[in-house]
């Protein structure tokens, strides 16, 4: 048998759109959430996170989407990048799984991505506009050699996968 009804049903969807604390419930803010207090990365502390990278071991619910706008090429390697862990560990990993764990790999290396990142110099941003493809893919191949140096660099000072 179904449980009463703790409030009464509005008539119509007007009624509901009338309803003065369904309105109320609907623009209430929205708590901000709370920030860890002792961050697991600072660059005072040389970019070395505690114990672990953030998020590994914290409960951290994802709750955050990200849009990404990718080319087929830069498509094709994530998509690749997915297979590859869903094959090998043999889980049904999610591109958003795999993507928390590079983003976690990124952060362990901030130390070095800081000292290349400096090394990188200013950048012009290139319009988005039709045309100019060749400019952006500059843009990212830069950002992307010095990822490469700066996990390079970082060899052998990560943990267990020696």
């Amino acid at each position: 048998m179904p449980k009463p009804l703790r409030q009464p049903q509005p008539s119509s969807s007007i009624a509901r759109l009338l309803d003065i604390h369904a309105a109320a419930r609907a623009v209430a803010p929205r708590p901000l959430p709370v920030e860890p207090r002792n961050p697991p990365y600072s660059a005072s502390q040389g970019g070395q996170a505690d114990a672990a990278c953030p998020g590994t071991g914290t409960g951290e619910t994802p709750r955050i989407k990200r849009e990404l706008i990718l080319t087929p090429s830069t498509d094709a390697a994530l998509s690749r990048l997915v297979a590859l862990f869903r094959e090998t560990s043999g889980a049904k990993l999610t591109t958003s799984h795999v993507a928390r764990a590079v983003l976690q790999s990124v952060t362990h290396n901030m130390s070095h991505l800081e000292t290349h990142a400096k090394k990188l110099g200013p950048l012009k941003l290139p319009s988005n506009a039709r045309g100019r493809e060749p400019e952006r893919e500059r843009l990212e191949a830069r950002i992307a050699d010095t990822l490469i140096a700066a996990i390079r660099a970082s060899t052998g000072s990560v943990d267990g996968l020696d």
